[in-house]
């Protein structure tokens, strides 16, 4: 990912409605899903965003994080998230069964990552019938700037995420696009921007909105995400899986080891 975009997430994930409407999703994913005094690694937590959200909501949870980029990391410590650690999502720097739930957010999709290599690695750091939170960029169809600006390499459907989640060692518990409301217009964008730039002017599409049309968007994706969830609506810009890691029998091992 380009070092600016770092700071450009440090900068607006707070408050930005996209995020808003994630944060709310992982809520939900988890809540009643955990014991007491349960531990939480956020693998690829980016500049802490979600760590910190999290740690407010609930205190109980002992939360850790991990990212490959030194920035990332910068911004996390600064935050005062002094657990999160520099390492990479394709070699997790903790013991086996050590965590009851893991968060992989829109990190599984970029350039020099592994999915099948991260993925493994989850599950071994998760505790049999742990948790797996997993958010990825929806269509190949919807590529653009914004990819390349944080080195996005492939976007996945659901079919996929099914399929990469199942050999890798996991049972889906629940998966579904979100953000479907701005499928269209997001589509005309990204391919706008396909059009118009080169790598080196290619940008993100973060970017703040004024306050009252950020509570506005946010709840309107959260209405959306909603609907999505219930009635399955078969596109959007992200999907969205909760799934638990399987108990393998002994000396078992899912297929997507390396």
């Amino acid at each position: 990912m380009q070092a600016a975009e770092y700071d450009l997430m440090r900068a607006v994930e707070d408050r930005h409605w996209w995020h808003a409407v994630l944060r709310s999703l992982v809520v939900n994913a988890l809540s009643g899903r955990l014991p007491a005094g349960a531990r939480l690694l956020d693998a690829g937590c980016g500049t802490g965003g979600m760590l910190e959200f999290l740690q407010a909501k609930n205190g109980d949870l002992e939360m850790t994080g991990v990212d490959a980029a030194d920035a990332a990391v910068s911004h996390c410590h600064q935050r005062g998230l002094a657990s999160v650690q520099l390492g990479s999502v394709e070699a997790l720097p903790f013991a086996d069964a050590a965590f009851d739930a893991v968060l992989s957010l829109d990190v599984l999709y970029h350039a020099g990552v592994s999915d099948d290599r991260a993925l493994v690695q989850m599950a071994r750091v998760l505790r049999p019938d742990g948790l797996l939170v997993l958010n990825l960029p929806a269509f190949e169809e919807l590529r653009g700037a914004h990819d390349v600006a944080v080195s996005g390499a492939r976007r996945y459907a659901e079919g996929e995420v099914r399929a990469l989640l199942d050999r890798c060692g996991f049972v889906v518990e629940n998966i579904h696009y979100w953000n479907a409301w701005l499928f269209l217009p997001l589509l005309v964008w990204r391919h706008l921007s396909r059009l118009k730039g080169s790598r080196a002017a290619a940008g993100s599409d973060l970017a703040l909105t004024p306050g009252w049309m950020h509570w506005m968007l946010a709840g309107m994706g959260r209405v959306d995400a909603e609907m999505c969830r219930e009635f399955r609506l078969p596109f959007g810009s992200s999907v969205f899986a909760v799934a638990r890691k399987i108990q393998l029998p002994a000396g078992g091992k899912p297929d997507g080891r390396y």
